[in-house]
């Protein structure tokens, strides 16, 4: 994934702690992510959260870190030991992140149609995804697999498998 549309962290990062409109007392220093993903056409509006996965379904994903675009409905995931690798407190390390096709989107489309969905698009708008929302969020089971709910057809998938 390009930083396309992502900054450099300005040179001093220091946060003024207000007391009154006037007065400020000492700085705090933001402690920076290590995964990051652009507001732009390859990323997204809003992370969905993450989890990583302890489930038994899909070996290829066992231990690696899930996480989605809220609006999009893309998904990625990281390995743990490039996340906590990146946790150096550098701002500008951040671990690589792989996207999973899943085609989402186009399932979430389908089935909001089918379940009664007018219009030309998903319900709601955002920057990134234009017009339709996804809306996606993560839950895990007691066994570690995952499930993804979509707001914007009303659906909990159980993910059982990678294409």
């Amino acid at each position: 994934m390009t930083s396309e549309g992502m900054r450099p962290v300005p040179a001093d990062d220091a946060i003024p702690v207000q007391i009154t409109e006037a007065i400020a007392r000492g700085a705090v220093r933001p402690v920076y992510p290590v995964i990051a993903y652009p507001h732009a056409a390859g990323g997204g509006d809003a992370i969905a959260g993450g989890v990583v996965y302890r489930g038994s379904r899909i070996p290829a994903l066992r231990g690696k870190l899930l996480f989605a675009d809220i609006t999009t409905g893309r998904i990625w995931y990281a390995e743990m030991k490039d996340v906590l690798r990146a946790d150096d407190g550098d701002p500008a390390t951040l671990a690589p992140v792989h996207e999973v096709d899943t085609g989402l989107r186009r399932l979430v489309e389908e089935t909001f149609r089918a379940r009664g969905g007018r219009g030309d698009t998903l319900p709601g708008v955002a920057a990134i995804s234009g017009r339709g929302r996804v809306d996606a969020r993560f839950a895990v089971d007691n066994a570690g697999e995952i499930y993804l709910l979509t707001k914007s057809d009303g659906m909990i998938r159980q993910v059982v498998g990678l294409k």
